[in-house]
């Protein structure tokens, strides 16, 4: 139950709040990610510790985890007993991922950097003598 001094959010306020849409809130909750209580006209109110939890499923879900295993995550919270061991694990494999993908995106940032950079020195070059631009299509720089 929810405190009586705690501030209570409709729907649309924490849409409003979070970023997140009223149509993902109502998705969320119907596939078990959140259980928001209700006025007994069924209102859903947001609490502060609601409006965090949509806040973390949407740092998970913008880095690529799967619905299924945010559902287990929150299965694992709401199970009533100690599942720290196994909640650590699941964000610790969801890091690495993460992790991993980060470095993937940096090499290629670093073929795109060199390719601006690559285009930036043939540009300069051209100027100066009127030469005409040609390239291949690599991910390198070289000399133009």
């Amino acid at each position: 139950m929810t405190n009586q001094t705690e501030q209570v959010l409709t729907i649309g306020e924490v849409a409003a709040l979070t970023g997140v849409t009223v149509h993902t809130l109502r998705y969320y909750e119907k596939a078990g990610l959140l259980e928001v209580p209700r006025l007994s006209n069924g209102q859903r109110r947001y609490r502060e510790m609601d409006v965090k939890a949509v806040e973390f499923i949407g740092h998970l879900r913008r880095t690529g985890m799967p619905i299924r295993a945010i559902l287990e995550y929150a299965d694992l919270v709401r199970s009533g007993k100690d599942t720290s061991a196994e909640r650590m694990r699941l964000l610790e494999q969801h890091r690495d991922n993460v992790a991993r993908e980060l470095a993937e995106q940096h090499k290629h940032l670093v073929g795109i950097t060199a390719k601006i950079e690559w285009y930036r020195a043939a540009l300069d070059q051209a100027d100066s003598s009127d030469a005409r631009l040609t390239e291949t299509l690599t991910a390198t720089a070289s000399t133009p």
